[in-house]
């Protein structure tokens, strides 16, 4: 299993990757790390709508389950957004308070699971 964002990047189709902490309300994320072939201000555009998109979807998920009574989907711990050639996906991290993304190109087709799988497991 990937213990580092190192080990993310040797992962089929993963060309960057980083780890950030949440924003909160008016906040920049705060970026721990971050390699690859994307930098600068993209990597705190790709973090921002990432952990937005997911607390949206966490939040749609409490709600769908509270109408439904179907305790399936919360809490969410990853989402992907598929590109024309290049997808992000980024999930909240086991060891911490932070959450991990990776962009991947489309044409390699990576194994979404594994990779959410791996990239839960990164420990900062």
């Amino acid at each position: 299993m990937a213990k580092t964002l190192a080990d993310i990047m040797k992962l089929e189709g993963v060309v960057a990757c980083g780890a950030w902490r949440p924003s909160g309300k008016n906040k920049r994320p705060e970026i721990i790390d971050a390699i690859g072939d994307i930098m600068g201000e993209s990597v705190y555009m790709a973090s921002s709508f990432c952990e937005f998109d997911l607390f949206t979807a966490n939040t749609q998920c409490a709600i769908y389950e509270q109408y439904t009574k179907h305790q399936k989907f919360f809490p969410s711990t990853a989402i992907a957004i598929r590109g024309s050639e290049y997808s992000i996906v980024a999930v909240y991290a086991k060891g911490g308070d932070y959450m991990v993304g990776a962009y991947v190109a489309n044409f390699a087709r990576p194994d979404l699971w594994k990779l959410t799988d791996e990239m839960m497991d990164v420990v900062i």
